[in-house]
Formats: structure tokens, C-alpha cells, sequence
């Protein structure tokens, strides 16, 4: 008979103590901040789309970025802060990390000065571009995979 595989032993494992920005969370205390703050993610998110159906285009923008920004945290209350730092900045995901971030930043500063219709679709969909690219990253061939597909067109 084997023996059951114990996973939170493997995570805890990886996720190095010194990265941690509250410092001795137990998996469970992460992964329940990790829901928290996915959860405020979703709902900002589904906000968003409601603001987009009622025509309220920057609103949409906002909650959308807002969304954005909190499933992130969610991620960084399980890895901890540096190792999400590497993560999101190794040599392999740097551009799209950077773009990403700035595509949020950008939003957020476009929707807030210039509140325009137009302004902000753009920004929505060249942030969603980048979390797409960004997310790929994560797939094993997933940027190479796409980018094959896209050059048979």
C-alpha cells in the first residue's frame, strides 16, 4: 500500500519563510487569504461587467484593474512577495511582467484623467492582451504554441 501524498508538506517546502510578508502563515491561513482576495478579484471583475452592460465603460475600466490587482495579491499571499518578484520577473516572463503591470497602471491613470469611452476599450483590451501573454508564460509552450498558430493564418 503507498503512502498518501502529503502536498501542503511539498508547498510549504518550496515557499521559503524569508519570502513571506506575513510570516508564519500555515497553508491553510494562505490559502485562505489566497480565496479572500481571489474572491474580492471575481467580484470586482463581475462588477465590471455590470458596469459594462449598463454603458458605464469607465467604471468597467476601473473594477476591471481593480480585479486585476487583487488576484494578484492573491497569489502573492501564497508564494510571499520575493518569490513572486521572481517569478513574475525572470528572464523568461520580465516583458510580459512589466508590460502587464504598466497595462494596470496605465488603465487605471487613463480611466481616472480622461474617463473617455474609447480611451478606456483600448486600455481594457491591450490589459487583457498582456494578461493573456503574461498567463502563457506560465504554460509549458503556451507563448510558442500560440504564436505557431497565429503565423499558419
Amino acid at each position: 500500500m503507498s503512502t498518501p501524498i502529503d502536498i501542503t508538506a511539498d508547498f510549504n517546502a518550496q515557499v521559503e519563510e524569508q519570502d513571506q510578508l506575513l510570516k508564519g502563515l500555515s497553508w491553510r491561513q494562505r490559502m485562505e487569504g489566497f480565496l479572500i482576495f481571489f474572491s474580492l478579484g471575481a467580484f470586482a471583475t463581475v462588477l465590471s461587467y455590470i458596469a459594462l452592460y449598463t454603458g458605464r465603460y469607465w467604471k468597467y475600466t476601473v473594477l476591471s484593474t481593480l480585479g486585476s490587482i487583487m488576484s494578484l495579491c492573491s497569489t502573492t499571499i501564497v508564494m510571499g512577495p520575493e518569490a513572486q518578484k521572481r517569478y513574475m520577473f525572470d528572464e523568461y516572463r520580465r516583458t510580459a511582467s512589466c508590460l502587464y503591470l504598466v497595462s494596470l497602471f496605465l488603465t487605471l491613470i487613463f480611466a481616472f484623467v480622461f474617463k473617455s469611452v474609447f480611451i478606456c476599450l483600448l486600455c481594457g483590451i491591450f490589459q487583457y492582451g498582456c494578461l493573456i501573454w503574461y498567463s502563457l508564460s506560465y504554460v509549458p509552450y503556451g507563448r510558442e504554441t500560440v504564436l505557431l498558430l497565429l503565423s499558419r493564418n
